[in-house]
Formats: C-alpha cells, structure tokens, sequence
C-alpha cells in the first residue's frame, strides 16, 4: 500500500526491480512511440529513480518511482491516485538486465549524437516481444524497437528518445503538486 509522505510517492518495498538498468545521469527528452501507424509523443524526466511522464494537450502526467514500484497519476481535474507501477509501462524507457532477458551484445552505433549499444533481447514481458534496444553507457535506453504478436498479427514497435537534455531536474516535478486531492 503507497503511503504518501511529504508531497512525495512512497511505498514499502514488498519486492524491487533489481533486473531494470536504472540510468546513473538525470535527463529530459521527448519520447516517441511508434505501434505500427500510430503515434504519440510524450515528454519526460528522470533522476534517482523516478520518471515523470508528461501526455501534454491537457491529458494527465504519471511518475513512476522505480525505488518503490508505485505510480502517482495526476489527473487534468487535480486529483491524483497511486497505484503499484504498471510492470510494462517502465519497459518504454529502461532496460532490464542482461541476465534477465539473455539480451546479446550485436555492435555499437551513434544514435540522437549519443554512442550506444546495440543489444538484442527476446521474449521480454507478457506480450513475448522480441527485438532489440540501444543503451548508453550511462544506462539511458535511447531506442528500442521489436516485433510482438497483437490480436492474431505482428506489430511492429517503435520506441525512442529525442531531444535529449542531461541536467538536474526539479525535485518539484517528482512530487505531487499543490491542490491536487487524492481520488476517491
């Protein structure tokens, strides 16, 4: 059960993401989703183990604390709820393990003006996508694109990071911000 304290989301940790590969450099970026013809785009911010993700056009924003499993969802009426973490939502933007998806070293290439690695993985998460993802050396998942079975087809997916800032992010944006209620 979260419990919130301060202003900000934490939980008792019941059991821990030990297999993500949190990124050792704060930063913020525009997220870019591609689910065969469709898209979005969402910005985000990271630093210490927390992710905020910013809809835009008036949709709701979700942070994501990766030290504690949960998810604060702050609604555009000012109300906010606090869930355990959605365990396929953070595999957008963080890698997991090598020992935890057998993911192969294929090279190295230069992506967003960012050297990377290339790995390969299969059969990561419920939907058994196999495909592959780009990692800096700091940790940041810059790409990552696979193929996953949906409704009887494969569909491909696109996932990757643009207009990448590393610098410190304001606590402010990890914390519940004044007004909003609790949902009941």
């Amino acid at each position: 059960m979260a419990v919130i304290v301060g202003a900000s989301v934490h939980a008792p940790s019941a059991w821990a993401y030990d297999d993500i590969v949190l990124p050792s450099v704060a930063f913020s970026a525009l997220a870019v989703q591609q689910e065969g013809a469709a898209e979005t785009r969402e910005t985000i911010h990271y630093a210490d183990g927390k992710l905020r993700i910013d809809r835009g056009n008036g949709f709701s924003s979700t942070i994501l604390d990766l030290t504690t499993q949960t998810q604060c969802l702050l609604m555009v009426n000012h109300t906010y709820l606090i869930t355990p973490m959605d365990d396929e939502l953070y595999r957008r933007y963080f890698a997991r393990s090598l020992n935890a998806t057998d993911a192969r070293k294929l090279g190295t290439q230069t992506i967003e003006g960012q050297a990377t690695t290339k790995y390969a993985f299969g059969d990561d998460g419920a939907l058994k996508a196999a495909g592959s993802y780009w990692l800096t050396k700091t940790g940041v998942m810059i790409r990552r694109e696979y193929d996953a079975g949906v409704y009887g087809r494969n569909v491909h997916y696109l996932e990757l990071m643009t207009h990448l800032v590393f610098q410190a992010q304001p606590k402010a944006l990890f914390m519940i911000p004044a007004g909003y209620k609790l949902a009941k």
